[in-house]
């Protein structure tokens, strides 16, 4: 428990790597709890002390679930989840690849965001820069200029030449705020608690493409679980909820909760309720279709493939395009800016000369 305590917090790829190590261990039908003590010891810092305590806690008896539920800091609950769908299963190997797909399809598209946003950032640094070297020097010329002539825009001229007189205090802080959150942004998105839905969508979901890339990840896990568990003969009402648990999607959860509940009173899955509107129209037409038809599983693995192909394609769309938006946002913002500073009161001395 000692080891446990002083852990901290799993990184995404650390995660990745562990998650690898168990999948192998697994295949070759290596009793866990020995075989990740031995290699806890081989395991650099953190990574191996928290796969001791993994170790040290199912050589007490306790299940791999169990084992990683006492470390909810470092094990996200939808893998955990994942963990308890593939021993119910029997097929923990194949439930364990599975979030491990998308697992790396999260930390490639860290690294995505990440390339995209440095040329932005660098720019940003350079327009701030400028900006206070605008207000400090060049603004009190034009101020002077526009004074001169009685040109109009004097009035926000004037409390920009204000802001230089006290640049040399608050100037510094916009770089160091601009450069703290680029790290705070890099560091808690490379925790494992990413592959969490909610967690994804705060660091990753909220740019373009991205966000229906998380969601199509989710409804992928949901059908590639529930078709383990269908095809392993774990009852559906349970299995339901064990696959939502595992895709991590909140609103997922509570419809499988309820879906659940009607197929346990014997109610058929018609896919009509207002809970089954939680799942995506097609998931749930192919739900409802392949249980009336005797074809669940078939038509599970068929969403899963499917949704996978359309998160794939959202993953594409994001590399080609994503650096771009970015960078056209981000530069061409403070092009636009210096734009309105500099040359609209050019513009309007100019005018009010020629009009004289």
């Amino acid at each position: 428990m000692a080891h446990a305590g002083s852990a901290g917090v799993i990184s995404l790829e650390q995660w990745i790597a562990l998650n690898d190590e168990i999948t192998g261990l697994v295949r070759a039908d290596v009793p866990l709890e020995r075989a990740l003590g031995e290699i806890g010891g081989d395991l650099p810092g953190r990574l191996g002390r928290i796969t001791r305590a993994v170790a040290e806690r199912m050589a007490q008896g306790r299940s791999l679930d169990e084992a990683l539920a006492d470390e909810p800091e470092r094990f996200p609950p939808v893998y955990r989840a994942v963990v308890l769908a593939g021993l119910r299963s029997g097929r923990l190997a194949g439930a364990l690849e599975s979030v491990s797909r998308t697992a790396r399809r999260l930390a490639e598209t860290r690294r995505l965001v990440a390339g995209s946003f440095l040329y932005p950032l660098i720019v940003l640094l350079v327009a701030w820069v400028l900006f206070v070297f605008f207000i400090m020097r060049i603004c009190p010329v034009l101020l002077g200029l526009m004074n001169e002539y009685d040109v109009l825009g004097r009035g926000l001229l004037g409390r920009m030449a204000a802001w230089g007189d006290s640049a040399a205090y608050w100037g510094p802080f916009g770089p160091i705020l601009i450069v703290a959150a680029a790290w705070i942004w890099w560091s808690r998105s490379a925790r494992a608690s990413l592959v969490q839905p909610r967690s994804a969508c705060v660091w990753l979901g909220w740019l373009p493409w991205l966000g229906p890339m998380l969601r199509a990840h989710r409804v992928a896990a949901f059908a590639e679980i529930l078709a383990l568990l269908v095809e392993n003969d774990a009852p559906l009402p349970e299995s339901v909820v064990l696959a939502a648990e595992a895709a991590g999607d909140r609103r997922m959860i509570r419809a499988a909760g309820e879906v659940s509940e009607a197929l346990k009173r014997g109610e058929p899955w018609d896919g009509r309720t207002r809970a089954d509107r939680a799942f995506p129209p097609m998931l749930r037409w192919l739900m409802t279709t392949g249980q009336r038809r005797g074809a669940l599983l078939p038509a599970l693995r068929h969403a899963a493939d499917t949704y996978q192909r359309r998160a794939r394609r959202y993953a594409d769309s994001a590399t080609i395009f994503l650096p771009v938006v970015i960078t056209a946002v981000v530069a061409g913002g403070a092009v636009l800016m210096y734009a309105i500073l500099l040359f609209a009161p050019w513009t309007l001395a100019i005018q009010h000369l020629s009009g004289m």
